[in-house]
């Protein structure tokens, strides 16, 4: 029987010259139609309709309905990097990247979200976040810290393990040019999320599912620890597109006793996004009588 999966017939790399292409990440983005087509010519007709038979006319069509999502989404990012001459896009595999940390295996693929889909979560935030960090937990190649330079942050930071997309992010950063950006202090560090240092500004928090709930409970664990040392603003945003990972994030930021969760609205269905994102927005409790200058921000 053929399982309705596009990945299965070939595994494919990045061609972006420079970097990614010599050091032949997976990128299961890049020829998913290709591979489709080479999939249904080893199966054959019969095969192909027995499968089909075996699955539902339903589950078949949603099955090609996601994949022409996802291509449509993939070539959207591509235009998007084209316009401001960067490499974001792509699922990256994990297998395929240059990672010390012991957390590896309970990282997710490089996949960023799309910029429609980011600009509808910021308007969950204050119109003016001048005074604070916007800090991105497993930033992957950096598209959302660049999304993120549209407003008027004190600066971005992206935390990232993999050594390889440390370095695009680093060239993305630099290569980046948009009318439209409002901070330009931006900057990525190698480094295990779990044993990351938060800046001691307010902050704004982002996850889009980056790792398992094993890493999330110690990263909240050390914000936790961060937040009593020195109390301050923060806004934490989590989002997935699968896994149903909000299901458990949700419950396991509650669960520190530091984050509320504030009414969002769902996010709507956009064509640059491979799947809808769902996503949930908290705020820190934190003493009222205490000012943002008490904490030499």
């Amino acid at each position: 029987m053929v399982q309705w999966d596009f990945t299965v017939s070939l595994s494919q790399t990045t061609s972006s010259p420079g970097r990614l292409a010599k050091n032949e990440l997976r990128d299961l983005s890049t020829g998913r139609m290709g591979r489709a087509i080479q999939t249904f010519r080893q199966v054959g007709v019969l095969q192909l309709i027995a499968a089909i038979r075996n699955a539902g006319w339903r589950e078949s069509f949603d099955f090609v309905a996601r994949n022409i999502r996802h291509i449509i989404a993939h070539r959207l990012a591509r235009r998007w990097d084209r316009k401001y001459g960067v490499d974001t896009a792509g699922s990256i595999q994990l297998d395929s990247l240059s990672i010390a940390s012991l957390n590896k295996a309970f990282g997710n693929e490089c996949v960023c979200t799309s910029p429609r889909s980011f600009q509808f979560v910021m308007q969950n935030l204050p119109h003016d976040v001048s005074d604070y960090s916007f800090v991105d937990i497993g930033a992957g190649k950096s598209r959302t810290l660049l999304l993120a330079s549209r407003f008027n942050f004190r600066k971005i930071v992206g935390v990232e393990f993999a050594r390889e997309l440390v370095g695009c992010s680093q060239e993305n950063i630099t290569r980046f040019r948009a009318p439209w950006r409002q901070c330009r202090d931006l900057s990525i560090m190698e480094a295990d999320a779990a044993q990351f240092m938060f800046p001691k500004t307010p902050l704004v928090l982002y996850f889009y599912n980056p790792f398992a709930c094993q890493v999330l409970e110690q990263v909240l664990a050390n914000l936790a620890a961060s937040l009593r040392a020195a109390p301050r603003p923060c806004y934490l945003i989590y989002g997935s597109s699968s896994h149903n990972a909000i299901d458990w994030a949700r419950p396991a930021v509650l669960a520190s006793g530091r984050f509320e969760e504030l009414p969002a609205r769902p996010m709507p269905f956009y064509f640059d996004a491979v799947r809808t994102i769902r996503y949930a927005v908290f705020r820190a409790r934190y003493p009222i009588c205490n000012s943002l200058n008490a904490f030499g921000v």
